[in-house]
């Protein structure tokens, strides 16, 4: 008797094999042998098919795929339903298996490791192809965030896509704004063939290396949100095949300053598999943002004013904290926590955000009267609020001035 395999069974070990994984690979080869079944697996078992579990949970359904099987000898003369070909597939002539379980019916495979078996198990559960690919448009990031977009269905466990803080429609698109526009990141998608989101991961393409006497420009995919934990491999696979340098050591938002190395980078001495410790941190084009908030941030996750090389001041996103910090983003207010003020006027930090100018320009700037402290010499209106007029030069505020308004968005402000 051949081996007879349904044709749901057949997709998905098919979609599997596509989506990676070796086990699906090796089955099917052993099911296209044109052997006899007692050649091919254990004993009298045959009628392979599959079966799914399902439990509900909020905006998805988690499924849980086990195979089933006829374990009955069909040709045994006390066989109850001899002769009837619909036999093997009445459910009290079946038994239930898990993957593992499933796998091993198979005389001829080899024994897998225990990473190959989990990929094996958790990837059956998706019967499509799954495509991975770079994105780099506002639009890319905000059907990657929206939740309307996500899979409906998800692993047995827990989904990180699913529980994203920042999948709700308003915190989606000001994440995609931040992201796109005052960062200047990337993304990392996984689609199914229905163009369902089942991963998502940020990219850095422009990190700079703070811990080395030498800056060195690197590329970082921060942690991978995803629905089924084989979807987290496949976008760190394809992140190394399109050249990306550094991917977290763990993937969670404690372990900020770990790396590990995929793909070699001139100046870092060190080889690919190599797990690092770095201080990075992102020039960031603030100028194009205009959404007030943060994202919750995983690795970078501090915002610090740094001078350039013609002492000019900007943003910069970082994996660590410093002096210079003024915002913290591992928030989930969909804002970030304020640390320090920039001065509108000098550009120095300080720590008092009620009165926005540090107190060297709040004494030169303003005076005591009786009905309280006033303005200096002149000032001017702009968008509706009154300056000093030092901070609005032919019409316009001063660079200082808009790293204030830019940072006050950070906190909802402004």
């Amino acid at each position: 008797m051949k081996l007879i395999v349904s044709q749901e069974l057949k997709s998905r070990l098919g979609n599997a094999a596509l989506n990676g994984s070796i086990i699906a690979k090796d089955i099917l080869a052993e099911i296209h042998r044109k052997s006899d079944a007692s050649e091919i697996v254990r004993g009298t078992i045959n009628y392979f098919d599959t079966k799914r579990k399902k439990t509900a949970a909020d905006g998805h359904t988690k499924i849980k795929v086990v195979f089933t099987a006829c374990s009955k000898d069909l040709s045994h003369e006390n066989f109850p339903d001899k002769g009837n070909p619909q036999a093997p597939w009445f459910k009290e002539n079946r038994t239930d298996m898990e993957p593992a379980t499933f796998v091993k019916c198979f005389t001829s495979l080899p024994d897998y490791s225990d990473q190959d078996m989990e990929y094996f198990a958790n990837c059956i559960c998706v019967d499509s192809r799954v495509t991975v690919k770079l994105y780099s448009t506002m639009q890319d990031f905000i059907e990657a965030y929206s939740a309307e977009n996500y899979s409906t269905i998800a692993q047995a466990g827990d989904s990180t896509l699913h529980n994203s803080c920042m999948r709700h429609e308003e915190t989606a698109r000001n994440a995609a704004d931040f992201y796109f526009n005052f960062a200047g990141a990337q993304i990392l998608i996984a689609t199914d063939a229905a163009h369902n989101i089942l991963g998502r991961a940020i990219v850095w393409p422009n990190a700079r290396t703070n811990s080395t006497d030498t800056p060195i420009t690197v590329s970082v995919v921060d942690r991978v949100y995803y629905t089924h934990s084989f979807v987290h491999k496949m976008i760190l696979r394809h992140a190394e095949e399109v050249g990306i340098t550094l991917r977290k050591r763990h993937n969670d938002y404690s372990h900020c300053a770990d790396f590990v190395v995929m793909n070699p980078v001139e100046g870092l001495d060190a080889d690919p598999g190599a797990t690092l410790a770095l201080h990075l941190s992102i020039k960031v084009p603030a100028s194009k943002w205009h959404k007030r908030g943060v994202p919750y941030m995983d690795t970078f996750l501090s915002i610090r004013v740094a001078r350039t090389e013609n002492d000019k001041l900007q943003l910069e996103l970082t994996n660590w904290r410093d002096s210079n910090r003024i915002a913290n983003c591992q928030s989930t207010s969909g804002y970030a926590v304020r640390e320090r003020v920039v001065c509108p006027a000098c550009g120095k930090l300080h720590d008092n955000p009620d009165r926005g100018l540090c107190a060297s320009c709040y004494d030169k700037m303003t005076e005591q009267t009786l009905l309280g402290r006033i303005i200096v010499g002149k000032s001017v209106k702009y968008q509706g609020r009154t300056y000093p007029a030092d901070l609005i030069h032919k019409g316009k505020p001063i660079p200082t001035l808009v790293l204030y308004q830019q940072t006050s968005k950070l906190f909802g402000e402004n």
